[in-house]
């Protein structure tokens, strides 16, 4: 494979294999295609820590969650998107009211509660930004995997798209 003769030349002549192009097709199930990350609100907001106070967006959230939309995936905050912190995420981040009993195997879900509101999704990778340790001697729950706060989570999202 790769020899052919070359007509009139009597002599071999090189033909580059097919799979010698340098365009590798991977499917991903479709051209239209795309990731979608469903955010628990608790991976975007710091908590005050007391029961009366005000919610901040954590440093880097926003940006984290435009550079994910600028990167083609299908943002998507659950629950109350109306808090006041909330608001500067890009228009493009859908909303849902609550999260699908079953996630597509490359969907994501970040939640930065170790027992979410949301419960636990089957399918999908599910990550725990900014792990917080419940009360108690209990282990923590496992998730597919931990981040520190959502660039991170995003960078991680990003990587491995990419590598797929």
């Amino acid at each position: 494979m790769g020899l052919a003769t070359a007509t009139g030349a009597g002599r071999a002549a090189w033909a580059a294999p097919a799979w010698s192009t340098g365009v590798i097709a991977i499917d991903h199930g479709g051209p239209d295609r795309v990731t979608r990350i469903y955010l628990d609100p608790t991976a975007l907001v710091l908590s005050t820590g007391g029961t009366e106070g005000v919610d901040h967006v954590a440093p880097g959230a926003t940006d984290a969650v435009a550079n994910l939309v600028e990167a083609g995936f299908d943002v998507v905050l659950l629950g109350g998107a109306a808090a006041d912190p909330l608001r500067g995420l890009p228009s493009a981040v859908g909303h849902a009211d609550e999260l699908p009993e079953h996630l597509d195997q490359d969907a994501w879900y970040l939640t930065g509660e170790p027992h979410p509101v949301f419960g636990r999704p089957r399918g999908g990778t599910t990550v725990l930004v900014g792990p917080r340790r419940p009360a108690g001697k209990l282990p923590l729950p496992r998730f597919d995997m931990e981040t520190r706060d959502l660039p991170s989570a995003a960078m991680e999202i990003l990587t491995r798209q990419a590598m797929a």
